[in-house]
């Protein structure tokens, strides 16, 4: 099977199991539910486009992290018909991720131009906390765990698109807002939440992570060539003799 091919079975298992709480979220609300399906497709999508076009190792092991958050589900979700398929897959995703097709592909060594491992954790925790805050959510906490959770994906869009304030939503914005409604989510919601905006904080604060964000700049300087020594394919394409004189 080809590698591209393989790479995408984390993918269907997540699809799978999105579907399996739709049919029948069994113990979670409607928005633990919303924001596990946000959480497993946008880990599991980054993780596979990671893995197919640069075979990051960052993008297999976040791979096999969706898988364990599929697995996760089911061991909450009731068992039925679909939850065999979801399972099935979820298992077959796993396999896929160990067979030589897909790790011959994936980097031994960091990249040499990549950025440092301090500047992608903050991004890829943001994009796993849907996840994380659907998995532990009460229906109670609805409202604050879908803020935290929704806002999460888009702060690191923001982050991994260098967009104007993408670092500081990543260094405050968003651990002030988790940690500001981790009491309103309860016990372990509320925990768990709190973990991630300490972790995001932590490593996003971190020099190295400033300076891949916003690489040093030098300004620099021009120096006149004297014409005489300029080559002469230049100075036909400039329209000048050798004497700098216009033709």
């Amino acid at each position: 099977m080809k590698p591209a091919v393989t790479a995408l079975a984390p993918l269907g298992a997540a699809l799978a199991w999105v579907v399996t709480l739709l049919v029948d979220p069994g113990p979670f609300p409607q928005s633990s539910t919303l924001l596990i399906g946000v959480g497993l497709l946008a880990i599991t999508t980054t993780a596979v486009v990671g893995l197919v076009v640069t075979g990051a190792r960052w993008a297999h092991r976040l791979a096999i992290g969706s898988v364990a958050g599929t697995l996760a589900v089911a061991i909450v979700r009731p068992i039925d018909t679909i939850w065999w398929l979801g399972l099935v897959l979820s298992a077959g995703a796993a396999a896929a991720l160990f067979l030589p097709s897909v790790t011959a592909g994936v980097r031994k060594l960091p990249s040499a131009d990549g950025p440092p491992p301090a500047a992608v954790i903050p991004p890829l925790a943001l994009l796993a906390s849907p996840l994380l805050v659907g998995l532990f959510s009460s229906d109670e906490s609805a409202l604050a765990a879908l803020v935290v959770g929704l806002s999460a994906p888009l702060f690191a869009y923001l982050y991994a698109r260098v967009m104007p304030g993408g670092l500081w939503g990543v260094r405050l914005l968003w651990p002030l807002l988790a940690l500001g409604l981790s009491p309103a989510l309860g016990v372990p919601a509320g925990v768990v939440t709190a973990l991630l905006a300490v972790v995001i904080a932590g490593f996003a604060w971190r020099p190295e992570v400033k300076a891949s964000y916003h690489p040093p700049r030098e300004v620099g300087s021009t120096f006149p060539i004297p014409p005489e020594m300029t080559p002469p394919e230049v100075l036909d394409a400039a329209h000048i003799d050798e004497k700098g004189r216009p033709l």
